[in-house]
């Protein structure tokens, strides 16, 4: 009987392309915790990467996920060694647009994001999966991380104008 291989639970246990897309989701989020701008390395490494326009796609993908998240997404730091289902969610979202369309992407996404959000970010991902895919980085659809990626996770109370925390604190990312 064929065992399933175990899921990486570790940024060096993913494939390149998974490790680049990882590495450079954590670097933008600790960059905005951190209130310093994370260009100019992300476009160096993207474009090391060959995938020179995927900087830009990353970025608008954060952005929207900053500003229309539903609840606290889990980006963990970038010497973190475990796997956030959020992360995965981003992961597979990646992989699945890749292989099929944006809009398999949809029901990971709402899990984190409003759904005006989850319709703005879909053409983004697109563009992102498509810079990766140009720069021959194709991410894995991975059974297990989707198993993972579609169980809802409990979502904290929203934010009021009065109990948000402070900048470095952001609601938005853990």
């Amino acid at each position: 009987m064929h065992q399933p291989e175990a899921l990486p639970n570790a940024l060096t246990q993913l494939s390149f392309s998974e490790q680049l897309t990882l590495w450079s989701v954590r670097y933008w989020a600790e960059a905005f915790r951190k209130d310093y701008s994370p260009y100019s390395v992300l476009k160096d490494a993207y474009r090391l990467a060959k995938a020179p326009d995927g900087m830009a796609a990353l970025d608008a993908f954060m952005t929207i996920l900053i500003s229309g998240n539903s609840r606290t997404v889990d980006i963990r730091c970038l010497c973190c060694s475990g796997i956030s289902p959020d992360e995965w969610r981003i992961l597979q979202s990646l992989a699945l647009t890749q292989e099929r369309n944006p809009y398999a992407a949809a029901p990971l996404l709402s899990l984190f994001l409003d759904p005006t959000a989850t319709r703005a970010i879909l053409p983004v991902i697109k563009s992102w999966s498509a810079c990766l895919s140009d720069g021959r980085h194709t991410l894995p659809v991975r059974e297990q991380a989707l198993d993972i990626a579609r169980r809802p996770t409990f979502a904290p109370a929203p934010y009021t104008q009065e109990s948000l925390p402070p900048k470095e604190e952001s609601p938005a990312l853990h």
